[in-house]
């Protein structure tokens, strides 16, 4: 009975080691990241997104390049947009995570400040936005060769110039 319980130990703990690993929390990869381009050419693009400058011509940063048509349509419908994310953001209805995500905080006293055609409006606009977020991140992983998992340095390198850029106007709730 004692070899049977110690080789059902045994099998478990062996197990065990490679069950864990897709529970490990891996850091974003910087392999091929300039991250000082990176951190310049995310807060050009956020000051420009704040001021809602609609005549600015961001090509890229240093060795990062913005020549992708669908980033510059991201940017310039950010840019369009920026106002109204604005409005939303200086609200206690909307928060940015950090993963540079918008966010509704759907409440009871949400529902009851803002009609249903209000709230439509919101989720619109946030979806939107959060579209174009994305659009830009992902298309410069793509238009630079970057390795895919530089994806989340590049989100917290845009979350920061924003946070940096919108000041008090940022509602932020923490990652969980």
């Amino acid at each position: 009975m004692k070899i049977r319980l110690l080789s059902l130990a045994l099998v478990i703990v062996a197990g065990c080691h490679t069950s864990a690993i897709p529970f490990v929390h891996h850091k974003p990869e910087n392999n091929g990241l300039p991250e000082d381009d990176l951190r310049a050419l995310a807060l050009e693009i956020e000051q420009a997104v704040e001021k809602g400058d609609r005549d600015v011509a961001i090509t890229g940063r240093g060795s990062i390049t913005l020549n992708d048509e669908i980033i510059q349509q991201a940017i310039r419908t950010r840019i369009i947009r920026s106002a109204l994310v604005r409005e939303m953001r200086a609200s206690e209805f909307v928060c940015e995570k950090e993963n540079g995500m918008l966010y509704i905080l759907r409440s009871k006293k949400y529902k009851q400040a803002t009609s249903s055609r209000d709230r439509d409006r919101n989720a619109g606009i946030v979806m939107s936005e959060n579209s174009d977020r994305w659009a830009l991140y992902e298309g410069i992983v793509k238009s630079n060769r970057l390795p895919a998992g530089s994806l989340n340095a590049i989100q917290r390198a845009f979350y920061e110039a924003r946070m940096q850029c919108a000041g008090n106007a940022a509602s932020v709730v923490p990652e969980k």
